[in-house]
């Protein structure tokens, strides 16, 4: 079983520098492929470690579960994917720029530079696929026919510039955290976060990890989210359907999307295209109501914080949470096991018992994990239990019952000095 497992996932550490020690891991459940993506870039003043995770409409996971079909075709890892090479390489630009520009002024700056960023990484999504629609045909997205669609996405190109990779970077959706050190001022630390991917700063205070949240959750189960949502767009007996944004997505922000971003015109034009993760029906009943879009924002928040040796930095995937829940862990006990289940070789065995009791399981212990990453996602999803371990490795779309398993992504920092 330990070699199906490690077939479905994907795992490395690296020695970044003499402070910093990244262990990365991945476990695809049920997918061909996972469509998680995790970016670490060294820099000259610290690193940037991004995490994106593709969005998921609700409507078509209901429907490919009845079908017993995979999730290829419909949601794919092209907006993660771009993300993970261009967006922190720009976001890198711009620090760099910054810190050149007045180093004394970093606190102000940074945060500025992750959102302006972000925010035009995402608005050229949707403004590149426009464009490319006008080369074909500028009449007005009202306009547009069936007969349209095929002989837009077949304008083909070579690369990058061809029309349906353009069209999934748009219409696809990918969450995004992104965390920014500069260690020249004592390991200063910015996380952006879009979506509903989390992240932890652990430290140890009286001999226990103490779990601080880096970052925002950006869903439907966040009442500042739903607030903000309500106050923006009044009046829309739509607007939250099932906990989500217009029915469709679990998330408030993201990377993508532009189906809920644009026009309706638009949207009903983009819906008819094949593989976007929103179908025609949808649009069809936005148009016969109030719809005011943008519904999903581009717009991250930001959070500074200041990082220390023995410290653990612990990033992961929403799939981690969903799994710990479906286990019966409260919300509240969630950050405090993911960094004790980071930094298990400190914590004493009492702690440990009363994690194990939680979940259900005996963890695999510290002394048989080399990679931190790795053994989080083992330790959560069935640690010593092979019964269980059987379940999650041995598992097809085709013998789904009662849940889809997301991908898990999970990223650890060790702070040496």
């Amino acid at each position: 079983m330990n070699k199906q497992f490690a077939s479905k996932s994907s795992t490395s550490i690296s020695p970044f520098d003499p402070n910093f020690k990244v262990h990365q891991a991945s476990f695809q459940a049920y997918k061909i492929r996972n469509e998680d993506r995790i970016a670490v870039l060294r820099t000259h003043y610290g690193w940037i470690v991004g995490f994106l995770m593709v969005c998921r409409a609700t409507l078509l996971t209901h429907r490919l579960v009845e079908k017993g079909m995979m999730a290829s075709g419909h949601y794919d890892d092209r907006v993660s994917e771009y993300a993970s090479k261009n967006l922190i390489k720009e976001v890198d630009v711009r620090i760099t720029a910054a810190i050149a520009k007045n180093e004394n002024t970093l606190c102000d700056s940074i945060p500025i530079c992750l959102v302006d960023t972000i925010e035009n990484f995402d608005a050229t999504l949707h403004h590149t696929l426009i464009k490319k629609m006008r080369e074909m045909d500028s009449k007005p997205w009202s306009e547009w026919t069936m007969d349209d669609v095929p002989r837009f996405l077949g304008m083909k190109e070579m690369g990058e510039h061809d029309p349906y990779p353009i069209m999934r970077r748009a219409c696809a959706g990918s969450t995004a955290l992104i965390a920014v050190t500069i260690s020249s001022n004592e390991h200063d630390m910015w996380v952006a976060s879009l979506g509903d991917s989390e992240g932890y700063l652990g430290r140890m205070v009286n001999n226990s990890w103490t779990a601080t949240p880096l970052n925002d959750l950006h869903n439907l189960y966040n009442a500042a989210e739903v607030e903000r949502l309500q106050e923006d767009h009044p009046g829309e007996d739509d607007l939250i359907v099932r906990r989500r944004t217009k029915g469709q997505l679990g998330v408030t922000r993201a990377l993508g999307d532009a189906i809920l971003k644009v026009p309706i015109d638009l949207a009903s034009v983009l819906s008819t295209m094949w593989g976007c993760p929103i179908p025609p029906e949808a649009t069809d009943r936005w148009a016969q109501q109030k719809h005011t879009p943008p519904y999903i924002s581009s717009t991250p928040s930001v959070k500074h914080f200041s990082i220390k040796k023995g410290d653990i930095l612990v990033f992961c995937s929403d799939g981690l949470r969903s799994s710990l829940k479906e286990q019966g862990v409260p919300d509240e006990d969630v950050g405090n096991m993911i960094v004790s289940l980071a930094g298990m070789d400190l914590v004493d065995a009492e702690a440990m018992l009363f994690y194990e009791k939680s979940i259900g399981h005996a963890f695999i212990p510290s002394a048989d994990i080399n990679n931190l990453a790795d053994g989080v996602i083992r330790n959560i999803l069935f640690g010593l239990d092979n019964d269980s371990m059987a379940k999650e490795t041995m598992a097809t779309m085709n013998s789904i019952s009662d849940h889809l398993r997301d991908d898990m992504s999970v990223v650890v920092v060790h702070i040496l000095e």
